[in-house]
């Protein structure tokens, strides 16, 4: 007997597989999104396919775009139409819509007229007019801020639907007008909470077919952090809390991150076994002196919380004990919502669940009940495989694989394998919580006979692994592999 590492290797050129899952329990019947998205993609393309071949509507004038893209655009009021017949008000819609998809590409002076035929055929003339191109921006009154960051801001809404190697933008009003409020936004998150920024200002250059923006703006002052100060059951130093929040306080003073402060505080200490921390943090920009804004904060951290009891429901064929006994560990514990995770995910990593949702419920003063509702997976599986190689020839190979064997979340994988040169079988076992501990066991048995020209080989072999993680990123574990090998 040789210790060694055993490996099975089967080339083939082509193969078809077939595989087909048994579920061992019901799932909940929710539409996901990527099944609404499928259908909304379904309706628009029979929407586009009942606008192109449409003869009730006629275009005429268009020179910039194509019939065939006039119509995807108007694709959801030719369908509306062709449903509910036409009407002046729908006729007006669609003249209406397809302005803003001119006006949106940069014909400012795009005019769409509509005229109702007999036999209810509509007739839509479009008079384009030139494009116009945006020309420079200006900003006026930004100190603080350089134009080019600016810039960026004010063509956003137009520049992400262009290639970043297209100069000269379109102009579109709409747009401009975005990025002059997202101009201002980004000057409220620097801190300059009383800036102003005016409407665009706008002048036409019909000889050269371009638009010059002018965007006022009023900075005021830019605002910082001032004095921090706590009220309520500290518990902790303010030293020590100001440092949780300390990169916050060193930038500009915001309202969000203003509400970023509460958040901060109330995950370190519910990492510290408060789980009802109550928190909330108030700016006085009105008493700001020079810039500084004072921000009072009042702590309610509630009872030091540690774990209690474990209740499961939702399951059908998983025993409740094989979810209760990775949390009685924890029983009498300090609450921490990071181990709470660190089980969840352990939990999740076994394939048993669709869903899994632990629910920490106050009891007894200072215990946390930890409430957990569950989703099965589908837990048996069987596939069939079949396909051809040219050294091997046929090949065929059946799988079966339950998740959970015998309602103990122990896993069982069975394979078989036949060729027309020999056949291979494999049966592998697996306990994730080995006697209930964080160890994991695992044992493969597998067999394999294959027919080479001028000789046969029989191989038949065993893989135990007893595995541990030590950190989030390492395990330690012991193997032991057997393989006996015979030629003939």
């Amino acid at each position: 007997i040789s210790l060694m590492r055993r490996t099975f290797f089967l080339p083939s050129l082509c193969s078809v597989v077939l595989a087909a899952e048994v579920a061992a329990q019901s799932a909940v019947d929710v539409t996901r999104p990527e099944e609404k998205q499928k259908e909304q993609h379904a309706v628009a393309k029979q929407q586009e396919k009942r606008a192109q071949h449409t003869s009730t509507i006629e275009i005429r004038g268009e020179q910039a775009f194509s019939e065939k893209e006039l119509r995807s655009q108007l694709k959801e009021q030719i369908t509306t139409i062709d449903d509910y017949g036409l009407t002046a008000a729908r006729g007006d819609d669609l003249a209406f819509f397809l302005e803003v998809f001119y006006r949106k590409h940069g014909y400012v002076k795009v005019n769409v007229r509509y005229a109702i035929e007999s036999g209810d055929r509509l007739r839509l003339e479009i008079n384009e007019g030139q494009l116009m191109t945006l020309g420079t921006v200006v900003f006026e009154g930004n100190a603080a801020e350089p134009t080019e960051k600016l810039f960026d801001f004010a063509v956003g809404p137009t520049r992400e639907r262009y290639s970043k190697l297209q100069k000269n933008l379109p102009f579109v009003a709409a747009d401009i007008e975005e990025g002059a409020d997202l101009v201002h936004r980004f000057y409220v998150a620097e801190g300059f909470l009383d800036a102003v920024v005016d409407p665009p200002r706008y002048t036409y250059h019909d000889e050269t077919n371009q638009v010059d923006a002018t965007i006022p703006i009023h900075e005021g002052r830019q605002y910082f952090f001032g004095n921090v100060s706590f009220t309520g059951r500290t518990i902790y130093d303010a030293e020590t809390l100001r440092g949780q929040m300390l990169d916050l306080l060193q930038q500009p003073y915001t309202d969000a991150r203003v509400a970023d402060i509460p958040r901060r505080l109330q995950t370190y200490f519910k990492t510290r076994g408060y789980y009802d921390v109550k928190v909330e943090a108030t700016g006085a920009p009105e008493e700001a002196v020079d810039g500084r804004v004072p921000v009072q904060i009042a702590l309610a951290p509630g009872p030091l919380y540690h774990f209690g009891d474990v209740t499961v429901s939702g399951l059908d064929r998983l025993r409740p004990s094989f979810v209760t006994k990775r949390f009685s560990k924890l029983a009498g514990q300090t609450y921490s919502p990071d181990v709470l995770d660190e089980r969840f995910r352990t939990l999740m990593r076994t394939g048993l669940f669709n869903l899994l949702q632990i629910k920490p419920v106050p009891v007894d003063g200072n215990l946390l009940r930890l409430d957990i509702s569950a989703e099965e997976a589908k837990s048996k599986e069987f596939g069939v495989s079949i396909g051809y190689g040219t050294f091997q020839g046929g090949i065929f190979g059946v799988q079966y694989r339950d998740r959970d064997l015998f309602g103990y979340g122990r896993p069982l994988t069975t394979s078989l394998e036949v060729s027309q040169r020999g056949y291979k079988g494999e049966i592998v076992y697996e306990d994730p919580f080995l006697f209930d501990t964080d160890f994991r066991f695992k044992n493969q048995l597998g067999a394999l006979t294959f027919d080479y020209d001028g000789y046969s080989k029989f191989e038949l072999g065993e893989r135990v692994e007893l595995t541990r993680k030590i950190t989030k990123q390492y395990e330690a574990g012991l193997i032991f592999a057997a393989r006996h090998v015979e030629v003939t």
